[in-house]
């Protein structure tokens, strides 16, 4: 095990928040679609708006803009908020159950974790602040740039003499790889072995998002997770 210590110590923790902390999947792709389909707002047309709006930083205010200027939005702005405001402020059912586990083990430890998410930064720190995690992390990153947390990483790293970094993603684990080949790098899956091997429609509803990660074939090697209980400290 590697020592804590404070702000300057020897090691520090970089953390995804979508699909590694938090379901993303069953919040947005089940729950938040199943609000807004009371507006008329069909499973079909939720997918196509979402995939024009999700490269430039994905948040429900550019979603929602993106179906009314095609004539397809029937629920306002306002609206919208009051739905996340009755339905879903308090997010913490979403973390996965080791996330706050883990993250108190780090605290004891004394060791510094940073969070780093990717979209727009008002969607990102809505969800964040629901989940209830944000006094567990020194610094909060959100970048809006798709594979650009390599750019995090590279102000971070300087800073410390190790650093592990956990994310879904292996495209932005290899591109952290590529350029620091000292740090530690963790591809987590939150997706059952089970869930891998077939695609029937629940499957595909449940993890949308997140089998697809777990499908990527990465250029370096990281190591492979299940659950944060498997991150080395």
């Amino acid at each position: 095990m590697r020592s804590g210590g404070g702000i300057d110590g020897p090691g520090a923790f970089l953390l995804d928040f979508d699909h590694t902390l938090f379901d993303t999947d069953r919040f947005f792709w089940i729950d938040v679609r199943a609000a807004f389909a009371r507006f008329g707002i069909d499973g079909d047309r939720w997918e196509e708006s979402y995939s024009q709006v999700w490269p430039f930083g994905y948040s429900l205010e550019k979603h929602l803009a993106y179906l009314i200027r095609e004539g397809q939005g029937g629920v306002s702005v306002e609206e919208a908020r009051r739905v996340l405001q009755e339905h879903f402020s308090d997010l913490r059912p979403y973390l996965f159950a080791d996330v706050e586990p883990f993250l108190r083990r780090l605290q004891v430890l004394r060791f510094p974790c940073f969070l780093l998410s990717f979209g727009d930064p008002a969607w990102q720190t809505y969800k964040v602040r629901g989940a209830r995690i944000a006094e567990f992390f020194q610094d909060v990153f959100y970048t809006s740039k798709e594979h650009a947390k390599v750019e995090v990483v590279e102000a971070v790293v300087r800073r410390f003499g190790r650093l592990t970094v956990v994310d879904n993603d292996p495209r932005e684990l290899d591109l952290i790889k590529a350029r620091y080949p000292q740090i530690e790098t963790f591809w987590i899956t939150r997706v059952p072995p089970d869930a891998l091997e077939r695609f029937d429609t629940d499957t595909r509803e449940r993890f949308r998002e997140a089998r697809s990660y777990a499908l990527l074939s990465p250029e370096f090697p990281h190591h492979r997770s299940q659950s944060l209980r498997e991150v080395s400290l």
